[in-house]
């Protein structure tokens, strides 16, 4: 859950996707932000390819009011270190997990996601809504 609406909030997937799909709950979360959220180009890749056509448009529009982080050499360091701890216990998380973790955890900013199991590097980690 936020802190703070003036606290960086960086957004996973999940929660994008609601938003486009009009879900209450994402809609409320990311209406209430004061800073301009944070995601990983990772993020954009995985909302862009489950687009529906008529989605791109509404797409679009929230994509220009995120501030995408890409992925650079300690992003991915930080992403192997995190496979490296968890992988063996948790076989179901992904490379994709694992950059999206490493840049939300390099930013400082509260993490929010629907995916809680995909994320056990993040202590006391709740589903946003």
């Amino acid at each position: 859950m936020i802190e703070s609406a003036a606290h960086p909030v960086f957004l996973d997937t999940s929660v994008l996707i609601d938003f486009l799909r009009g879900r209450h709950e994402a809609i409320r979360v990311i209406g209430a932000l004061v800073v301009p959220p944070l995601s990983s180009e990772i993020c954009r890749v995985e909302l862009l390819q489950g687009l529906r056509e008529s989605e791109h448009a509404d797409a679009a529009a929230l994509a220009s009011l995120i501030e995408w982080i890409p992925v650079v050499e300690p992003i991915s360091i930080r992403a192997g270190e995190l496979g490296r701890r968890w992988r063996p216990s948790h076989s179901g998380i992904g490379a994709a997990d694992l950059i999206i973790a490493s840049t939300a955890e390099l930013t400082g900013a509260s993490f929010l996601t629907l995916d809680v199991r995909h994320f056990p590097m993040f202590k006391r980690l709740q589903p946003a809504y």
